[in-house]
């Protein structure tokens, strides 16, 4: 059968669509937790009051537990205990949470380090220090044989227990909690029937429904961390995806005239240079919270290899070249890309044997 539509038909349809008032904009609800910024944005303005209510709870319930600034928290009395015989009973989530950074330590070969607190310390990092200087090689060296985790003790079960065999060491989740945060709120609000919402807890988000009818996810952006409130790009985030960036441009100590960023390399207790901000397309917050770190560490080529053992995930790389905006991605990242704002840039695919143009 052919179908005829006739022009005025047609120019009536559009007429229709072009007079339907668009939908309203998501209400946006923010708060203060976990020592940054936390917020949910939703569809319907009727469910942000208790959609913020159930994530400000899972956020602080998880702070309590996770924190390495709340001296009441589990995550202070594990280190507390470094060096002692007897294990630290933990909750699941906690035992969660280190189960996945050890098995990031692994995976990238000790570059994620979620003992690497007292390094960072060492450089000035985590308020230590009012002017920082270069830690010495020696130093270093002995803070770092402190942060194996191979001395990391974990048993799962009923209870949960963790032991860190050395004196001094220490963990610290900030690579990795709050991924893990979004996610559980995530998991409770679904289960709780809300949909149509964004979860953003200090740039780590992830989307449940849509932004509004026929969208198809959240759209959210690259920064471009050489120019102050500007985007590099923009893409869609689908349903459940989550994303996650880890830049040089917020966290840094300025020594002797030079700039270091506080992501560390677990591997040689140095300040990653040479990458100004990576982002990550993940299908869950954990996993695109601790990716975002280790991929920053390891740079695109052994990223890309790493990422070969994540399936859903995409990344993409700005390197530190303020004089010129580059831009390194994952085919699946770049084919999701729109450029945005008014700094043009290069992209370029990178691939597990190199970089297509």
């Amino acid at each position: 059968m052919i179908v005829f539509i006739f022009p005025f038909v047609a120019a009536t349809a559009l007429l229709l669509a072009a007079c339907r008032p668009a939908p309203p904009a998501p209400v946006r609800q923010e708060w203060l937790t976990m020592g940054t910024v936390a917020a949910v944005q939703c569809a319907d303005a009727a469910a942000a009051p208790h959609v913020r209510d159930l994530a400000q709870r899972t956020f602080q319930s998880l702070d309590n537990d996770l924190s390495a600034w709340n001296p009441a928290s589990a995550l202070c009395a594990v280190n507390a205990a470094a060096g002692a015989p007897r294990p630290v009973v933990v909750s699941h989530d906690f035992a969660t949470v280190l189960q996945a950074a050890l098995g990031y330590c692994a995976d990238t070969e000790n570059a994620f380090n979620p003992l690497i607190g007292p390094v960072m310390q060492a450089w000035g990092f985590n308020g230590t220090s009012q002017r920082p200087v270069r830690p010495a090689d020696e130093d270093l060296a002995a803070l770092l044989s402190r942060a194996n985790w191979h001395e990391v003790h974990l048993t799962t079960g009923t209870p949960s227990t963790v032991r860190l065999a050395l004196p001094g060491m220490q963990l610290d989740f900030g690579a990795i909690a709050k991924g893990y945060a979004v996610d559980l709120a995530w998991e409770r609000l679904k289960a709780a029937g809300h949909t149509n919402l964004l979860i953003d807890l200090g740039g780590n988000l992830r989307a449940l429904g849509e932004a509004a009818p026929g969208r198809g996810g959240w759209r959210t952006g690259v920064r471009n961390p050489f120019q102050a409130n500007a985007l590099a790009g923009k893409f869609l985030m689908r349903d459940g995806e989550a994303v996650a960036t880890s830049g040089n441009y917020e966290r840094f100590v300025e020594i002797d005239g030079l700039r270091y960023a506080h992501i560390m390399d677990g591997r040689t207790g140095q300040p990653v240079t040479g990458m100004a901000g990576v982002t990550v397309i993940a299908p869950d917050a954990t996993t695109a919270d601790a990716l975002s770190t280790a991929l920053f560490i390891l740079g695109p080529q052994r990223g890309v290899a790493l990422l070969r053992t994540r399936p859903g995930c995409e990344a993409l790389w700005i390197p530190d070249t303020p004089e010129r905006l580059t831009v390194l991605a994952t085919s699946g990242f770049a084919a999701r890309l729109t450029p945005a704002g008014d700094t043009p840039y290069r992209l370029t695919v990178v691939t597990s044997g190199g970089t297509d143009n």
